[in-house]
């Protein structure tokens, strides 16, 4: 039940102000969170992950994979990844999304996820692959796990008062 358009003006301009550009509200609202709390976020379009089932693994060398930037990368076989049912990539895990599943003004369900991801594994894979995302620095420097849970909870009510929608699970 999501309704997916502008952030409100608030948000704009405190994203704006630290050199964030406004996406829409729900990506909006994933980097307020990165920059308030320090916890990265990512939120996945809920109708795009085969069988709403999610696997967090790597792929074999040279997979392919198409990022949020519609750049295709070849995969390296240590890059962790998050996956689909069929074991499909969605996400660089910890450095940057996938075009396949990314949120879209089409958008009315999101899978949101609040991770803890090795500081080596995502620093090497964020180097090889030249993505120096604000999401890969945080990790790369170690995040404290301890936040995951809080933010996510504090992104959920954030999405529901500024996108609508209900909260249709527990962690």
């Amino acid at each position: 039940g999501l309704t997916i358009e502008d952030s409100p003006e608030w948000m704009q301009n405190r994203l704006k102000s630290i050199g964030v550009r406004p996406i829409n509200n729900i990506v909006d609202i994933t980097n307020f969170i990165l920059h308030e709390l320090g916890q990265p976020l990512h939120a996945f379009d809920l109708d795009q992950i085969k069988d709403h089932k999610i696997v967090v693994k790597t792929l074999p060398q040279d997979s392919p994979f198409t990022t949020l930037d519609e750049v295709e990368r070849k995969l390296h076989s240590e890059d962790l990844m998050i996956c689909d049912g069929d074991e499909q990539g969605m996400c660089i895990a910890g450095v940057f999304g996938g075009i396949g599943t990314g949120v879209t003004e089409n958008t009315t369900s999101i899978f949101l996820e609040s991770a803890h991801f090795d500081a080596q594994y995502v620093r090497r894979t964020s180097m090889r692959h030249n993505l120096r995302t604000d999401a890969a620095k945080v990790f790369e420097k170690g995040s404290d796990p301890n936040v995951a849970v809080y933010a996510l909870k504090r992104a959920a009510l954030l999405i529901k008062e500024l996108a609508g929608g209900t909260i249709s699970s527990k962690i």
